[in-house]
């Protein structure tokens, strides 16, 4: 079965309703990813889980709003387990969310 990083029919409909701005929403979303991945990376290196929670839960609304289901799964189950206080996976879900992110970038420049 083909894994799918990027519902594109999600992103057919948001690019014929933002027109022109739809690149903008793209480039937008790519450096704010980066940015949140580093912000996780460097949480979980403090131990400081709630930042870990916080950036995990941003990235998941914009990636799930951009149709990266796979990756904003990712990001909740990350952010589930620092609520939840189980912190053990935490180096391997950002590795996750890393490498999903990734197979997203590129799906994501073929359209703008």
């Amino acid at each position: 079965m083909m894994t799918i990083h990027v519902n594109l029919e999600q992103l057919a409909e948001l690019k014929e309703v933002l027109e022109d701005e739809f690149a903008v929403l793209i480039n937008t979303y790519l450096q704010d990813a980066v940015l949140r991945q580093d912000m996780i990376s460097s949480a979980i290196a403090r131990q400081d889980y709630e930042a870990t929670r916080l950036a995990a839960h941003s990235l998941k609304g914009a990636s799930a709003n951009l149709g990266a289901l796979m990756l904003a799964e990712i990001c909740e189950h990350l952010e589930h387990d620092c609520r939840a206080g189980r912190y053990q996976d935490c180096d391997s879900l950002n590795q996750k969310i890393r490498a999903e992110f990734l197979f997203v970038k590129a799906e994501l420049s073929k359209l703008i």
